[in-house]
């Protein structure tokens, strides 16, 4: 099996805590691959934004004209892959996340704001993993893979 290459891109548009560096989020992400059993090279794009963003962005692509927390766009074909990456050669992604529903729902889970936003970062890694959250027992199934992961990832880092 191929060793695990990770390219991240990080784009934000609002701001976010001063502890959610590309590095760290990075290491979290190279994490949760590694122990998901991801192999090869992986291409992550990260955007960080508002709920109005979002919420053009769920109508658009889904039909839905509310604010989301997190969006997660796979690269699907050819005309997918990022940086000219032949297509057998990428996996990945862009992630958005609505910093001001992580904001939200970092008070509603009783952590900080960085938490749910590495949380949340979890959640669309997982996605394009393959995990899928369309039914309240998958949905439960992932949202404890997330715990666990995170968890994880904090006990094993030297800087969570």
């Amino acid at each position: 099996m191929a060793e695990l290459a990770l390219t991240l891109t990080v784009d934000t548009r609002t701001p976010v805590p001063d502890r959610l560096t590309a590095s760290r989020l990075e290491s979290l992400l190279s994490f949760v691959l590694r122990a998901n059993g991801a192999a090869g090279a992986w291409v992550l794009a990260f955007r960080f934004t508002t709920d109005a963003e979002i919420q053009r962005l769920h109508y658009q692509f889904m039909g839905l004209d509310s604010p989301t927390d997190i969006m997660t766009f796979p690269y699907a074909g050819p005309g997918d892959a990022p940086y000219g990456m032949p297509e057998n050669e990428r996996a990945g992604g862009d992630i958005v996340i609505s910093v001001e529903r992580a904001t939200a729902q970092a008070g509603d889970a009783g952590w900080s704001e960085l938490d749910e936003l590495l949380f949340l970062s979890i959640h669309g890694t997982l996605h394009l993993l393959g995990w899928d959250d369309q039914n309240p027992r998958s949905r439960e199934a992932m949202l404890r893979r997330q715990e666990n992961l995170l968890g994880e990832w904090k006990a094993a880092s030297v800087t969570p």
